[in-house]
């Protein structure tokens, strides 16, 4: 007979929570970037070395900061993931006691 597995409900909620201050960090990393890049072309040069230098960096530069930004929507995808989980299993161990309890009294 093999055991299955335990979920600690209480750990998966707290670790839930948790994921709200990395999505703060996240996001003011993400603006922190915004506000440096803006107008970061400007601060590169007309000439043509600026020129080159800002076509060559102000695209990954553009996608690192596209990048900072998914990253925090993508941490507060998975906290809410595992705050889901968290709810579904109270909301199962729950069922299953009223379902056992229910079975007890009617015998």
């Amino acid at each position: 007979m093999t055991r299955g597995f335990d979920t600690d409900v209480d750990r998966l909620a707290a670790r839930a929570r948790d994921f709200d201050g990395l999505v703060e960090r996240a996001g003011t990393i993400a603006a922190d970037l915004d506000r440096a890049l803006d107008g970061a072309e400007a601060a590169w040069g007309d000439d043509v070395v600026g020129k080159s230098f800002a076509a060559a960096h102000a695209g990954p530069a553009g996608a690192t900061a596209d990048r900072s930004h998914g990253l925090a929507a993508g941490l507060r995808e998975v906290g809410d993931s595992f705050g889901e989980a968290a709810r579904r299993y109270r909301a199962a161990d729950s069922g299953a006691v009223d379902s056992v309890s229910g079975a007890a009294v009617k015998d």
